[in-house]
């Protein structure tokens, strides 16, 4: 039973870290609402000036993606490896 608590653990702990890349990957990659062609114009002209490189669309969605999975594959790991070492060191202390 204990490596089925560890096992839905880790993965609610990967699943976790995931759904945060994803929000992280959709705030990101988020665009401002165009005007409407006969809406209200804006108040003051943009101050601001934006340097972009290429196409200046950001980095595309599978970055976030490739990025989420290892992190999770690398959550998984270190998550595996500690519930090995803790029961290393009970088998230990038991002997």
């Amino acid at each position: 039973m204990p490596t089925a608590r560890q096992l839905t653990a880790t993965v609610l702990a990967a699943l976790t870290l995931a759904a945060g890349y994803l929000a992280a990957a959709t705030t990101a990659t988020a665009r401002p609402v165009q005007p409407a062609e006969h809406g209200v114009p804006p108040l003051a002209p943009a101050t601001s000036t934006i340097v972009s490189n290429g196409d200046g669309n950001g980095s595309p969605v599978w970055v976030f993606i490739v990025v989420a999975i290892a992190a999770a594959v690398l959550t998984l790991a270190a998550c595996l490896a500690a519930a090995r070492l803790r029961r290393a060191g009970l088998r230990h202390a038991q002997a």
